[in-house]
């Protein structure tokens, strides 16, 4: 969380943080200053480029919302879904279960850079990495332009698929739901 928040802090980057207590700890824990480098929340909320949101936030809100230019996540399929589905390019950085697997996908498709992984050999989040990625995604340089560009395409994919009445999508939810009216009624 550390080495994190000092990223963060060097991109010079605009940020909201649903923070929670580090991995290992209850998340029902109340927050203790230590794990954030010393002043960082103060230092951030004075200079209005940080808010930080303890304990739970709506992800699908925040993503929606037109100011959002990339989302920290480690990549579960929901998150990937909803990131994508609002246009929103991922840093990832995957721990566990399918999230490996899906930010293989998300890497091959350009969609997603990545700061960690959780495995022994690149597991460690150090600040000048996040700071990097954090530029590169956000910054004014081709390689972030391409990735950004690369989100928007699959929400308008995302959002047309939906648009049309007759996509197996929409008829295979509308089908479920009518199964579910006859045997709960």
């Amino acid at each position: 969380m550390l080495e994190l928040a000092l990223g963060i802090e060097e991109s010079k980057r605009p940020f909201i943080w649903v923070i929670r207590p580090p991995t290992g700890i209850d998340v029902k824990d109340d927050f203790r200053d230590e794990w954030l480098p010393d002043g960082f929340e103060k230092r951030m909320e004075e200079e209005k480029r940080g808010f930080f949101v303890h304990g739970w936030a709506p992800q699908l809100a925040v993503l929606s919302h037109k100011s959002t230019g990339a989302f920290l996540s480690h990549c579960g399929w929901n998150s990937v879904l909803e990131s994508l589905n609002a246009g929103v390019p991922i840093i990832s950085w995957p721990l566990g279960g399918e999230q490996h697997f899906n930010v293989t996908i998300l890497l091959e498709m350009g969609l997603c850079v990545q700061v960690a992984r959780g495995n022994k050999e690149d597991s460690e989040v150090k600040k000048e990495k996040v700071a990097y990625v954090v530029e590169m995604l956000m910054g004014d340089n081709d390689k972030g332009r391409v990735i950004r560009e690369k989100a928007k395409l699959i929400m308008k994919l995302f959002k047309g698929a939906w648009k049309d009445e007759r996509c197996s999508s929409a008829k295979g939810l509308e089908e479920f739901l009518k199964l579910i009216n006859k045997y709960s009624g």
